[in-house]
């Protein structure tokens, strides 16, 4: 059994109906867990961001949403994600130039 709560399986699942995968990647990237974000998450994140039909405005907003959520941890980590988001995505990526 991982050690995701039943609250990130139960959101993870209602992203999987909607057939929402970014959100889904986003929610499992900043579980309840004590543990930093997983690397396959991450890295389809940033495979994401290259693809021609992905929404950036979406996965900002999906990744803000996650921001607002009343544990530290999951916050913490949908920052993490987001900083991750910014290093190594597209360029175009949350509008963040490279210098």
């Amino acid at each position: 059994m991982s050690g995701q709560s039943l609250t990130d399986r139960i959101t993870a699942a209602q992203h999987s109906v909607t057939g929402s995968a970014v959100a889904k990647a986003v929610c499992k990237a900043s579980t309840h867990e004590m543990m930093g974000p997983k690397q396959k998450h991450l890295d389809y994140l940033i495979h994401c961001t290259n693809e021609l039909n992905m929404s950036i405005p979406q996965l900002a907003d999906t990744l803000l949403e996650r921001t607002a959520n009343s544990s530290w941890v999951v916050v913490f980590k949908a920052l993490i994600t987001t900083h991750h988001l910014m290093m190594y995505g597209n360029e175009t990526c949350l509008g963040v130039p490279r210098g």
